[in-house]
């Protein structure tokens, strides 16, 4: 910059000077996480710590085993909403958490840091003690926001489907499930969508389905449709990228149930197709007794153009996929059967979760050799069908009680990032859950040999429910499963619910921490790559957290020495700046270190000429 002498004075770049400063602050910090040492929030217990526990031939495993912790349950919500089996059914997303009761009543709440203002959003249905029975919420009767007995504001939603003339008699239980910021309601005939607005704090509505109770077949397609027969639509729902399926039936006699799918169509949903239970009607495998229970549609999975339906009276699991292009039809493309034996029914596919890489179902049989399987679905993959993990030879290896408790897998719950997935499995009778941790680059690769892909990591033991362990029925902890922001959701829908009336509040949701991906912590032009940080001490986030992984101590080395580039960098860079301002002993310490001479000159004789020597 010119100064008063009228001579310019070079001075070194800002950036140079804070690019290697931030560099380094970014190199020591993951070191700094690993060794912080912050108390867990958690007792840390071994297998042996529980007395009583049966114990398998291989329970001795335990010791010495780094990767795998017993932690009780972390911080359990109060029921807020006074919903009766709260956590009856369970979804969420990093903003949302949605929780369906019985009595036609769920609630669904912002839980990420950008929502400020924002109100819960409550469901419900009831029957006014007058000949009219019309819905709480319709016209003529109160509904909208307004602020509850716990000074929250509150927005209400009611079904607004098309039903005929056909109104509920008996509440059931409200199923819910969130994709990102989208939500479904599924209860009374009816599902609702509604949309989560982070920027002006407010719950948008978007549609109520079904728009007409005739169903539409695609052309060409060999689907029967028929009418729906409302009080037996929404009894499950899975919502997905532009894509929502609920199971129904139609009106036909004896006819098994069928997965309605609805999509996005230009700005509207609407529905596009039938999903049918694929074995023909009447035969063996699509029978639907009175009681409607474990039939074909007990539960459905969503993941990109695939949808899963599990048939559990039929020990399988159905994969339908959506091909592209006009008509949306969704096809059979794998039926999947369980390959284990159980003294009594299986259950196979009572609970799915389904990802890009991963399909886990559960097969809660009410006997010993009840089990969740992992399943490989990834696209292209070699061992695509293979199963991956089940969680009773995990179990019996540990001496856990789920080696020959029922029950095991009534919910499942699953998360994938680019390079790893999280499955979460439900065990009520044992009061814990199970946290399994996959490498999902392996999955794809169709990785082979003796090196496990799934890995069990935690087992959560949560609260007692003072009963014997065959009187626990699938309502126990962990009976139902989400992820919601950084925590894995466990719920308890039976909890203090045999010391209340039938329409008194009870349930609960527990938490444990969850820890996201590290994020990118330089971008290494060189290795054309992104460099990961671990996201915090390990023992904070006993869920399981994503750590620097295949190949990841060669991108530290490389991040190391791309950290000494930009202190050589800066370093050339001052020594230029010292060279022009005539800095004798910075500038000879330069020429010494850095090697650079001026126009051939050295930085002595460029000294002596800036100070008038000849």
């Amino acid at each position: 910059m010119p100064t008063l002498s009228g001579r310019t004075q070079h001075r070194p770049p800002v950036a140079a000077l804070l690019l290697p400063l931030v560099a380094l602050a970014c190199f020591l910090q993951p070191l700094q996480a690993q060794s912080t040492g912050v108390p867990s929030p958690f007792s840390v217990k071994s297998a042996e710590d529980f007395v009583g526990w049966p114990k398998g031939p291989g329970s001795g495993q335990l010791q010495g085993n780094d990767h795998f912790h017993i932690v009780n349950s972390g911080p359990c919500a109060i029921n807020e909403a006074r919903l009766h089996k709260y956590a009856s059914s369970l979804s969420g997303s990093p903003n949302i958490m949605a929780v369906g009761g019985d009595h036609g009543k769920a609630v669904a709440e912002c839980i990420s840091g950008a929502c400020d203002s924002m109100s819960r959003i409550t469901f419900e249905w009831d029957l006014p003690m007058d000949d009219d029975r019309v819905l709480a919420g319709s016209p003529g009767h109160s509904a909208g926001r307004n602020v509850s007995n716990l000074t929250e504001s509150v927005d209400r939603s009611w079904p607004r489907c098309e039903r005929g003339s056909w109104k509920p008699l008996v509440p059931s239980t409200v199923h819910v499930s969130v994709y990102q910021n989208t939500l479904a309601f599924a209860a009374a005939g009816c599902l609702e969508l509604q949309g989560m607005d982070l920027e002006e704090q407010e719950w948008t509505y978007i549609s109520s389905l079904p728009k007409s109770l005739d169903l539409k077949t695609p052309a060409g397609s060999k689907r029967k449709g028929g009418t729906l027969k409302p009080e037996l639509f929404g009894s499950r729902v899975a919502l997905g990228n532009g894509v929502v399926v609920a199971t129904g039936a139609t009106d036909a006699p004896g006819s098994p149930p069928v997965v309605v799918v609805f999509s996005v169509l230009g700005s509207s949903w609407e529905q596009v197709d039938v999903l049918e239970c694929p074995f023909g009607e009447g035969a063996a495998g699509c029978a639907c007794g009175e009681s409607r229970t474990g039939c074909f549609g007990a539960a459905v999975a969503v993941s990109e153009s695939r949808v899963a339906v599990g048939n559990p009276n039929n020990g399988s699991v159905v994969m339908y996929e959506h091909k592209g292009g006009a008509p949306l039809t969704w096809d059979a493309v794998r039926v999947i059967t369980s390959q284990f034996e159980t003294l009594t029914s299986s259950m196979f596919g009572a609970s799915l979760s389904l990802g890009q890489s991963l399909l886990v179902v559960g097969a809660p049989s009410s006997g010993a050799g009840a089990r969740a399987v992992i399943y490989n679905v990834a696209r292209g993959s070699a061992g695509f069908g293979g199963v991956l993990y089940e969680t009773a030879d995990h179990c019996c290896k540990l001496g856990l009680p789920c080696c020959i408790a029922g029950l095991v897998g009534s919910a499942t719950a699953l998360t994938e990032y680019a390079e790893e997935a999280a499955a979460v499995v439900g065990d009520p009778r044992s009061a814990q859950v199970h946290v399994i941790r996959c490498n999902t680059t392996a999955v794809r690769e169709g990785a082979a040999g003796d090196a496990p892909v799934c890995e069990p990591t935690l087992t959560v033991q949560g609260p007692g429910s003072g009963q014997s362990p065959m009187a626990v029925g699938p309502d126990g902890f962990g009976g139902s499963l989400a992820y919601g922001g950084q925590m894995i959701l466990m719920g308890h829908p039976a909890r203090h619910c045999s010391v209340v009336g039938p329409m008194q509040a009870c349930g609960t949701v527990c938490e444990v921490p969850m820890c996201a991906p590290g994020y990118c912590l330089l971008y290494e032009i060189s290795l054309d790559q992104e460099l990961c940080q671990q996201c915090t001490d390990k023992s904070r986030c006993k869920g399981g957290m994503r750590t620097c992984s295949a190949g990841d101590a060669g991108a530290l080395g490389a991040m190391a020495l791309s950290t000494a580039l930009f202190f050589l960098l800066f370093c050339c860079l001052y020594c230029l700046s010292a060279f022009s301002r005539g800095t004798g002993p910075i500038a000879l310490l330069c020429e010494l270190l850095c090697c650079l001479p001026i126009g051939g000159d050295t930085g002595r004789e460029r000294l002596l000429s800036d100070d008038g020597g000849e």
